[in-house]
This record gives structure tokens, sequence and C-alpha cells, in this order.
């Protein structure tokens, strides 16, 4: 995620087709996503006995596979198995060792979550699972390790399963702020720093142009990066995989990469980041989550757009003194803080902002409002 050609090359990929695919650095569904909130109530949060996850009503899959198919959804909001089949498909399409260790990452996470008797409800709805696909993605490209490596799925598996016991820990710590990706930046961070995958990496070609091509194509790939893959045809899978959930979160999505493209390139950022989708996925995800938390209005709206030109604004300021200090991209950390102000916003009072009392999606929001 930090200036350089190297940021979006790995090592084990050449550097001409990691420039357009990767890059530094992520419906069925009936309940609300409540994704990464630590205020919903559970049987956990109440003192219940804790209980086996149990499947999503209506679901003909088996539970276990549900849960990891929501879990890989769940990393944009998607309490689906069917949208996250799809958006698995989308990272398999764009880099098929990637998508493995995506799954991997997720079924860790969601079997420790089982296996250690943790929120059988959060479980259910892949609420477990989401930070472990993110370990999964991250290291499947920045640990330098060729496809298909022993080492690199032993680290996604084993690092994958740090998430669900951190996501329990932070539960009480975010108050009401939802969780969004603490526990995979935590671990995946962490666990970088040891390797410093891009200390010494070169700064990128500012003089560089986009073509019309690119400019159309870069939110596109800004919404795969949100999983670390840079491929525009996968961006617009899993485009089409939030659809499937809500056509208005998938505008979200794209909305906020291509404003984070816009502010990239109003900030003087090197064409090869914006053409690559590394300006437009945290802010993605930022518009993502204000579309998904709070009811339609014109001041969410503002607040989306704000939101995400914040969000790009931060992942400027912050990219390039992270590569330089500490070796490590800066992952989902700008969406995170971000994201937490936009939510805090709830509490000042300010007009056409008003929080979901469910959090689903902007129709079902609207609906219930």
């Amino acid at each position: 995620m930090q200036a350089g050609l190297r940021l979006l090359c790995p090592r084990r990929l050449p550097a001409v087709a990691a420039t357009r695919r990767l890059g530094s650095r992520i419906s069925s569904g009936r309940s609300l996503p409540r994704r990464f909130a630590s205020s919903s109530s559970s049987a956990e949060d109440r003192g219940a006995p804790k209980a086996a996850a149990a499947p999503q009503a209506g679901t003909l899959l088996p539970p276990f596979l549900d849960e990891c198919l929501r879990g890989v959804g769940q990393v944009i909001f998607l309490n689906s198995p069917a949208s996250g089949a799809l958006t698995l498909a989308a990272l398999v399409y764009g880099d098929p060792w990637l998508g493995a260790l995506a799954a991997a990452g997720t079924a860790s996470a969601t079997a420790t979550a089982r296996v250690a008797g943790l929120d059988a409800a959060a479980i259910s709805a892949g609420l477990y699972g989401y930070n472990g696909c993110l370990v999964g993605c991250a290291f499947a490209v920045f640990l330098g390790l060729p496809a298909g490596s022993p080492a690199a799925a032993a680290a996604a598996v084993g690092g994958a399963a740090l998430t669900a016991p951190l996501v329990a820990a932070l539960k009480p710590l975010c108050g009401g702020v939802p969780q969004w990706t603490w526990a995979f930046n935590t671990i995946a961070l962490a666990s970088l720093a040891v390797i410093r995958p891009l200390a010494g990496a070169p700064p990128a070609d500012p003089a560089a142009a986009l073509s019309a091509v690119e400019w159309v194509l870069s939110p596109l790939a800004g919404v795969a990066q949100i999983f670390v893959v840079g491929d525009a045809v996968s961006g617009a899978m899993i485009l089409g995989a939030t659809a499937l959930y809500s056509p208005a979160c998938a505008v979200a999505a794209a909305y906020g990469s291509a404003v984070g493209a816009g502010t990239g390139y109003l900030l003087g950022a090197p064409a090869a980041e914006i053409a690559t989708g590394l300006w437009g996925f945290n802010p993605s995800l930022t518009a993502l989550a204000v579309s998904v938390f709070y009811v339609p209005s014109a001041g969410a709206a503002a607040l989306a757009t704000g939101g995400a030109v914040a969000t790009a604004a931060v992942f400027g300021g912050a990219k390039g003194a992270v590569a330089a200090s500490l070796g490590i991209p800066i992952a989902t950390l700008p969406f995170c803080a971000v994201a937490s102000g936009c939510h805090l916003l709830s509490h000042a009072n300010l007009p056409g902002l008003v929080l979901a009392a469910a959090p689903h999606s902007p129709e079902k929001n609207v609906a219930a409002g």
C-alpha cells in the first residue's frame, strides 16, 4: 500500500503483471450484518450458556460451510453465503493462490471460534471469519513465498486462527463502535513487521499518466484491493456479488473507490498506485460502512463522500511513513480510523445523520426507519 512499484509487485509474481493485479496491501442473508459490531445482543453478551453455532434459517448448506461463506462476504458487510461464494470466486479469478488462502483463513478463524465456544450467533453470521479471510489474502501477497508454499499456508491458517480470540477480546473494548477490521490489522501487520516486505521499496514514477481506460477501471481495481487483488475484472465480480445482496451497497462501494481515486489524483499520487486501486479500497470500505450503519439521507450521503475523501487523505499521508519506518503496508488502518469517526458522529445529533436500528443495507435501513 505504500508508494513504489515494489508495493505492487510481490516477489512471486512478474512485475508487469503485478502492477495490474496486486497491490500493497480487503443474497440470502436475513439477519442484520452487525458486522464488526461490538454492541450486538447475543447469548454470550447476556451471559447465557454458550452453544454450538446453528445454521442460518433457510440455508441448505452444511452449517460450517455456510458460516465460512458468510465470513468471506462479511469482509464487505454481506451476510449471505451466495454473495460470499461469488466473492470467493472473484478472488480465485484474480489470484488462485490468494483465493485458496482466503478460504483457508476464513475456515481457520471460524473453526477456532467454534472450538473456543465463542458467540454462536456471531459465528453463524460469519463475524468470526472475515478477519481470517483478510489475513489469508495479505499473507498470500506479502510473505514473499511462492504459490503453493506449505509455509505460507501454515502461516495463513495460524494467523487467521489468532483473529478469533482477538475479536472476542476487542468486543468490550470497542464500546458501541464496530470492530471493523482491527483484528486483521493487528495480526497481519504484527506478523509482517518481522519480515518487513516493503523495506527499501523504490518510489513509484510520479510522471506516468493514466489512460482513459485505466481511469474507468481504477474504481473496480480499488474494490478488488479490499482483498489485496488489483484486478478490475475481480472488482466487477465483487460488485456483482454485492449487488446480489444489496444494489445500494454495490453503488456505495464503487462510489467510495472512485472518490478515493479522484482524491489520489488531486493529491498528486503516482498513476500506477491509482490504476491498481491502492487509493480506492480504504475509501470504498468507509463509504460502504456509512451506507450500512446509517439510514439513507442527504446527510449520510455527504458523510460517505467526506469519509471517503478523508480516508484517502489519511492513506496518502501515512503510507509512505509506515513503509519507510516499519517496512509494512498500511492495510485497512485508514478505513478503521475514519469509519470509527464517522460512526461516532451519530452522537453529535447532526441533522440527517441517524444510525440504523438494525444495520443491514440502505434498502432495509430506510424501510425499517
